[in-house]
């Protein structure tokens, strides 16, 4: 099952965002860019939520789908150690509501929470430099998700 994120945003721990991604194909259309920083905004209310709860007793981070609006459906992952959200989200016409979907929607996550990880702890970047980073994030996100089809 191949299924493509129509947006990635990376909020820190003081829900400063690190970067909101459109895959390049979307990149050109100013509404969804716009559309997409907004969903991201929106999710901040569901992290600080009494309602949602983030921790588990797995050791693997939770994964939620916290709402769908405007023909998105939003998913959000917290990693408590690090205070960093992770929002990711879906045209709702490509999903089906499978097993299998839930599954590729959490390699997702994961995927780009190791890229992420990978990107902070490059030795070659310079502590600090936000530019460098996310940069070097967007490069690395248009390789697995600018093009049509997403194998992980």
């Amino acid at each position: 099952m191949s299924l493509m994120p129509c947006f990635i945003s990376l909020i820190d721990a003081s829900d400063k965002p690190i970067l909101v991604y459109v895959p390049n194909e979307n990149e050109n259309e100013m509404n969804n860019v716009l559309k997409y920083n907004v969903l991201s905004n929106i999710s901040l209310d569901y992290f600080e939520s009494a309602l949602v709860e983030w921790t588990s007793s797995d050791s693997k981070p939770l994964l939620k789908s916290i709402f769908q609006l405007e023909g998105v459906s939003v998913f959000a992952m917290l990693i408590k150690q690090t205070g960093l959200k992770m929002v990711i989200g879906f045209e709702q016409k490509s999903m089906n509501g499978g097993d299998d979907e839930t599954e590729a929607i959490y390699k997702i996550f994961e995927t780009v929470r190791r890229i992420f990880i990978r990107v902070k702890c490059n030795p070659l970047l310079v502590k600090g430099d936000d530019i460098s980073t996310v940069k070097s994030l967007e490069r690395k996100f248009d390789e697995l998700f600018a093009s049509t089809e997403v194998e992980l």
